[in-house]
């Protein structure tokens, strides 16, 4: 789940599935003249769309935390809890939707536990999680790739464009302008993202990697003023099942 403050003294809870539903939009929309398209499309945008699946059981009955009264932030949880969820989702994915998604989701998780680990913080348990999701996912990755007929680059890329979308919808989500990862190039080469805020919901990208002139996204998020807290999870479950919703929606335009 992600945090995000809005006008009226009101806070957004933003479900990690719904994030992904923004990065789904992104895939769908990319593709300008320099920029590597996702191939084959609707597998690549089924796994922009759906690259947080291991969250959607959490999301239903997330854990509080006492410290702060609020559902615990995904940033909050360590390897140990999230990697055997990680694989358990590749697994639904490639029973649900076949090897493409199940290989890029599983290849999202991948990132998580290499760029983004935090050895300063990790417990050994951690540590031991991470590792062997690598050990066993690698294994899956490149039986899946060799199955799909999918040389290494072209994985590499498709796996770059989720990554991608999941970064430029989380600084989104996040109302956090700056960088938005990396975009892959039909040169093989990598273009850094910048995110500024222009406006009330409206951002720019620069360089500009869509279709389109513009770009609105859309997904519905629970409101709820900002300073809820709860003591004890089913009254939070309650609440968050009853409380109300609305559409974030942003629009994007070239930088």
């Amino acid at each position: 789940m992600i945090f995000r403050d809005a006008p009226g003294a009101t806070r957004l809870f933003i479900p990690q599935p719904a994030h992904a539903l923004l990065a789904g939009q992104m895939m769908a929309a990319w593709g300008a003249p320099g920029f590597a398209r996702p191939d084959p499309p609707t597998e690549v945008i089924l796994a922009a769309g759906q690259h947080d699946l291991a969250w959607m059981a959490w999301e239903a009955a997330p854990t509080l935390d006492p410290g702060t009264g609020r559902p615990y932030q995904f940033t909050d949880f360590g390897a140990a809890i999230h990697a055997p969820r990680w694989a358990a989702a590749v697994e639904m994915a490639r029973a649900a939707w076949g090897l493409w998604p199940a290989l890029l989701i599983s290849r999202h998780g991948t990132l998580i536990y290499t760029r983004y680990a935090n050895p300063a913080r990790d417990t050994a348990e951690d540590k031991a999680a991470a590792a062997r999701y690598l050990e066993e996912q690698g294994a899956l990755q490149r039986a899946w790739a060799a199955a799909l007929a999918a040389p290494p680059e072209k994985v590499d890329r498709n796996a770059a464009l989720v990554a991608v979308a999941d970064a430029i919808s989380l600084t989104l989500c996040f109302a956090r302008p700056g960088p938005a990862g990396e975009a892959p190039m039909e040169d093989g080469t990598l273009a850094p993202l910048t995110l500024a805020k222009r406006g009330a919901a409206q951002w720019t990208l620069s360089p500009w990697p869509f279709r389109e002139g513009s770009l609105t996204l859309r997904c519905e998020v629970i409101r709820l003023p900002a300073e809820t807290r709860w003591t004890d999870e089913a009254t939070m479950h309650r609440d968050l099942r009853t409380a109300p919703r609305m559409n974030l929606v942003e629009t994007l335009t070239p930088g």
